[in-house]
């Protein structure tokens, strides 16, 4: 803006033209003034209308001065790099159609020789940019993605990890005080798991964990929630699961594993705590100690059993 009144344009300072350049930076740096002042994100309306906006922008005075020259009509790249890499597919795409129509009003009102071989290569130039900052982007969503869920997965087991499992947990926990809907939690440990290790090697020990792994999501309802939570310890999250329904599941889990697992290399069993809201606790770290409490009881009293926790009424 200060170097438009310094130097002016062509057709002369104070011209049509000139008020025009002058015009565009003033609604330019108030656009810009606006996100600046704006005391959190800008509103979806207001980033997906800038590109477009910013187009017509710089196109006006172009325009108005039938300048189509290859460095001005660059300046259109700018609103496609804005839509294609920060706002959805839908509104880059429109940003491009509005690009493309801004490209064409320059060359009608263009002069001199050449300027329809420069639009050619502007406006291709503009497409190949939308399609490669797209790509770029497709790249990178993906890898988030891949990166998010290994971040929330047990690599052993391909099962939630404590992340994943606390997540859930907290999600669960918010439901039931909306729904006030009973939720068990059931924590399963391997049993003599240390003597797997000790006797056969860690090796041996990892094909058990993966193998509990592929079998213990099998045998829970498809709304439950199971995790690798310790070393050799699983959890089971399971909504709208009252208490004697939880002591039931959590019985023939417990029959299950000890059944399947006879055709393993190391047949395993496993002692299951089971604690629900809002019969064994209020809270959810009160539910976590009292799921964990119970598994103690049930290692206590000899392996591959289930054990409850107390009702605190």
């Amino acid at each position: 803006m200060i170097l438009t009144l310094i130097l002016g344009v062509p057709a002369g300072t104070f011209s049509s033209s000139w008020w025009s350049l002058i015009g565009a930076c003033a609604l330019g740096v108030a656009w810009g003034t606006v996100y600046l002042l704006l005391p959190g994100p800008a509103p979806d309306p207001v980033l997906k209308a800038t590109p477009a906006l910013s187009a017509l922008l710089i196109t006006t005075p172009m325009a108005l001065n039938h300048n189509n020259a290859a460095d001005g009509m660059l300046l259109l790249t700018w609103p496609v790099l804005f839509a294609a890499y920060l706002l959805p597919r839908r509104t880059a795409y429109w940003t491009l159609l509005v690009v493309i129509g801004c490209l064409a009003v320059v060359l009608a009102e263009g002069t001199g020789p050449g300027r329809f071989t420069v639009w050619v290569e502007i406006t291709a130039s503009v497409i190949l940019t939308l399609v490669v900052i797209l790509h770029v982007r497709a790249q990178a969503d993906r890898l988030k993605r891949v990166l998010a869920q290994q971040a929330r997965t047990d690599p052993l087991t391909g099962l939630g990890n404590r992340r994943a499992f606390d997540e859930a947990m907290d999600r669960e926990i918010a439901r039931h005080r909306r729904t006030r809907a009973p939720l068990s939690l059931l924590a399963v440990d391997v049993d003599h798991f240390k003597l797997i290790n000790d006797t056969w090697g860690h090796a041996a020990g990892d094909e058990t964990l993966a193998s509990l792994g592929d079998l213990l999501p099998r045998l829970v309802r498809a709304g439950d929630v199971i995790g690798r939570i310790g070393g050799e310890e699983f959890g089971v999250l399971m909504p709208d699961c009252g208490h004697a329904q939880a002591l039931a599941r959590a019985d023939s889990l417990r029959a299950e594993v000890s059944a399947v697992s006879g055709t393993w290399a190391h047949k395993v069993t496993v002692s299951v705590g089971v604690a629900t809201l809002p019969d064994s606790a209020s809270t959810m770290t009160d539910l976590v100690i009292a799921a964990d409490l119970a598994l103690y009881a049930a290692k206590e009293s000899g392996r591959d059993r289930i054990r409850a926790a107390p009702d605190r009424s």
